[in-house]
């Protein structure tokens, strides 16, 4: 078990980013994660549209989770119409 960072791009609409942010806490809870932590990083611009979207609701997660786990949960944050953009992080033990 390794412990990461994680920060996701919603969709800046309040419904969709509720709608994400409960679907990434059951994807990550489902494949064993343990949320540590979580900040609410607020709507930003983005630097360049991403799907069409000019602008952004940040939410960063610190937790553990077995390695070979992420892949798993990659494709479906990558089909998730809520998710914009995401970024694993390993943190250093």
């Amino acid at each position: 078990m390794r412990k990461y960072e994680v920060v996701f791009v919603f969709r800046s609409e309040e419904e969709s980013f509720a709608k994400g942010k409960t679907y990434v806490i059951e994807e990550l809870t489902r494949i064993g994660g343990k949320i540590e932590k979580e900040e609410d990083m607020g709507n930003r611009d983005l630097a360049y549209p991403i799907k069409k979207q000019t602008r952004g609701h940040y939410f960063l997660f610190e937790l553990t989770l077995d390695p070979l786990k992420i892949a798993d949960v990659e494709g479906n944050f990558r089909l998730s119409p809520e998710i914009l953009k995401y970024l694993f992080i390993k943190l250093d033990d």
